[in-house]
């Protein structure tokens, strides 16, 4: 793809169309964080990793940031465009046209180009949502001893199968993945 794909120059838009885009941005931007951060969160509690294991033995989590606010400062040339439909009917429409060097070349417009956008991140706590929310740690091929720990301190319900297994047994399996949530309100089975 060349750079004429990616960077294309808008001719005239309406004003709308142009907020609009900026808005999605800031959304699409803001989503990326968020997923970015499950993700950290999912690595956390399914990684059999020494260094990671011990952030998880700690209740670590990754901090969730948010972009608070996003300035776009464009300038752009204003017209009234209006059209006609078949039936007679006009339609007037504000129109912008970024003034970048190519626009001010082609029509003398006399303006210095310049846009600016500032993004100010902050660290947050979570979404309320995730708090009652857990992620299921690695403990296959642990101890049953060493599972139990683990999920109690992480507040998770478990049961185990056999119901009589002793503590010295390896886990082999469990209902839910390592990396997977776990709702507050769910049990997760430990299979011996």
């Amino acid at each position: 793809m060349s750079h004429n794909d990616i960077f294309k120059d808008v001719l005239a838009a309406p004003l709308g169309e142009m907020i609009s885009e900026i808005g999605t941005g800031v959304a699409e931007a803001q989503f990326a964080i968020d997923a970015k951060t499950i993700e950290n969160m999912k690595q956390i509690y399914s990684s059999d990793d020494e260094t990671v294991a011990e952030l998880r033995n700690i209740g670590y989590r990754p901090t969730w940031y948010v972009i608070p606010e996003a300035t776009a400062e464009i300038n752009m040339a204003l017209s009234l465009r209006q059209t006609q439909d078949r039936n007679g009917n006009r339609k007037t429409e504000l129109q912008g046209t970024t003034v970048a060097a190519s626009y001010q070349n082609q029509s003398e417009f006399n303006v210095q180009a310049s846009s600016k956008l500032t993004l100010k991140f902050l660290p947050v706590p979570a979404p309320i949502q995730v708090d009652n929310l857990n992620i299921v740690p690695h403990v296959v091929g642990q101890p049953l001893a060493t599972a139990k720990v683990l999920l109690g301190r992480l507040g998770i319900d478990h049961q185990v199968k056999p119901a009589n297994a002793a503590d010295s047994k390896i886990v082999t399996a469990t209902s839910l993945k390592a990396g997977e949530f776990i709702e507050a309100d769910q049990r997760l089975e430990l299979i011996i």
